[in-house]
């Protein structure tokens, strides 16, 4: 009877296979602060610190040399458009730049109030930025930890490319900045649904399609996440993406009759993609540190599931898009900057505080040359302000300036330079100019069709031209180059980072 009791009390602690229920935890603890949406919880603290450190060290390191790097092709068509009129701006929006329409609306009304020097130009980007910078720390503490939103601002705030950017005056920084609200509302509004959440993203999006229609490519994303992971809110999702992105469709007919513009981009192939971590992160190294780290912030739980198809998605959408039209622009695409900064906080958030510091140590080591580089006065790839001084120093009373008004990357450039940086009383007569930029609707002057008599006796003539000429007359123009060779003797030749620029003499009689 004893043994059998035994037998009993041995056997009784064996649980029976069908009641058994295996647990599976998350090795980094995330499912217990990540509970199922079915589970009522607080909402996580984000704490100050997580956004307003970022926020504040992005303003800084966006001010500092705001002003030294000369406006590029693309800021010179901001700084055109903000000093037009507002009919002649929407004028030249019927034939070109259509699609970032509401920007050049937007910095239209800003340089009313602060002007359009260089920096006041900028200081709307760099705002943006700073703005991106304290969404992606608030983001970070709200899915992972307070910890890792504010190492995932730091760095994302340190990358060379947010300077580069924040530092531009075009539409970028705001994108990234519409990007970073639109996924910050979403997580909001998908796990604590109110009606005004919806409200807040639809705008959210609503703006990031109005600025750059590309960016939509996010929703793509956000729509992966919510029916993978929160498919109870898909109707919610859907309307509001929806009516959300329905501003950006007159633009996108409207980009689609200017297809001329992109059409000077090459096709996307595997040699794109291999150098993407270069253009969007600034330093090739760098964005192979980030990779490697945003690795580390798997498995792929929910908060980094949506990370993951942040950063992922909107590129391969990109891609897949550019074998049908050439669109594929490193640009286009950072507005998944966030996320990879994001996946990279999430991974330095769980180590040791000290390793974390290294490794921001070591971000901040191998982009400082890069950071010293975009803030020289030819940062932004033309040299606006040598060229500038030099045509200034070099000035004669009756010197006239001819332009090439055939060269490929912007045949207003080299106008649109001389204009802004030399000074009035130093700067040569454009002689050939019939009618300004950006008047009737055209992008371009319109130049006298008599070449020789518009130029008349001029005994010096600068020749201005965009990209690199070996000869700074051949591909002017047949009329122009014809008469140069004949009446003028070449003289000195200067080549500037994105700029040829020649002085030339009349010959003797």
């Amino acid at each position: 009877m004893q043994s059998r009791t035994n037998e009993r009390d041995m056997t009784a602690v064996i649980p029976r296979l069908r009641d058994m229920q295996l647990i599976r935890r998350d090795p980094w603890g995330e499912d217990e602060s990540h509970p199922p949406l079915d589970v009522p919880t607080d909402e996580p603290p984000v704490g100050v610190t997580s956004w307003l450190v970022p926020g504040l060290v992005m303003a800084t390191l966006g001010l500092i040399g705001i002003g030294r790097p000369a406006l590029w092709t693309d800021e010179l068509a901001t700084w055109g458009v903000a000093r037009s009129s507002w009919s002649e701006m929407f004028a030249l929006l019927r034939w070109v730049d259509a699609i970032i329409g509401p920007y050049y609306a937007l910095v239209h009304g800003w340089a009313e109030l602060a002007g359009t020097s260089d920096t006041a130009l900028r200081l709307p980007s760099v705002l943006a930025m700073a703005g991106a910078a304290a969404l992606i720390g608030a983001l970070g503490a709200r899915l992972a930890s307070p910890r890792a939103g504010l190492t995932a601002g730091l760095l994302f705030a340190l990358l060379p490319t947010s300077s580069r950017f924040a530092q531009e005056a075009r539409v970028y920084a705001f994108v990234v900045l519409c990007a970073a609200l639109a996924t910050y509302l979403l997580v909001r509004a998908v796990t604590r649904p109110r009606l005004w959440r919806w409200l807040a993203y639809l705008l959210a999006v609503a703006a990031l399609g109005l600025l750059h229609p590309i960016a939509l490519l996010l929703l793509a994303a956000h729509g992966w996440v919510v029916l993978a992971h929160y498919r109870g809110r898909t109707v919610g999702w859907l309307l509001a993406a929806t009516v959300g992105a329905l501003p950006a469709l007159p633009l996108l007919r409207l980009g689609n009759q200017q297809k001329s513009q992109v059409a000077w981009i090459p096709p996307a192939d595997v040699q794109t993609l291999l150098t993407l971590p270069r253009e969007i992160f600034g330093v090739a190294w760098v964005g192979l540190l980030v990779g490697l780290l945003a690795l580390f912030s798997l498995p792929l739980r929910r908060p980094v599931a949506t990370l993951t198809a942040w950063a992922t998605v909107p590129i391969l959408g990109l891609y897949a898009a550019a074998q049908v039209t050439p669109l594929f622009l490193p640009r286009y695409l950072l507005f998944t900057l966030p996320a990879w900064a994001l996946l990279a906080g999430v991974a330095l958030g769980r180590v040791h505080v000290g390793l974390t510091i290294g490794t921001l140590a070591v971000i901040i080591a191998l982009a400082v040359p890069q950071q010293l580089a975009i803030r020289e006065p030819d940062g932004h790839s033309e040299a606006g302000h040598q060229l500038a001084a030099l045509i200034a120093d070099g000035y004669r009373t009756g010197d006239g300036v001819v332009y090439g008004s055939q060269d490929p990357g912007g045949s207003w450039v080299a106008r649109d330079t001389v204009e802004h940086y030399v000074p009035a009383n130093r700067r040569p007569l454009d002689l050939l100019a019939t009618r300004p930029q950006r008047t009737g609707g055209q992008l371009a002057a319109t130049e006298c069709a008599d070449t020789a008599r518009c130029l008349g006796e001029a005994s010096r003539l600068w020749i201005v031209r965009l990209g690199y000429h070996g000869d700074a007359v051949s591909g002017l123009g047949e009329p122009k180059e014809i008469l140069l060779r004949q009446h003028y003797l070449a003289g000195q030749t200067w080549h500037l980072p994105g700029f040829t620029l020649a002085l030339v003499t009349r010959r003797p009689s």
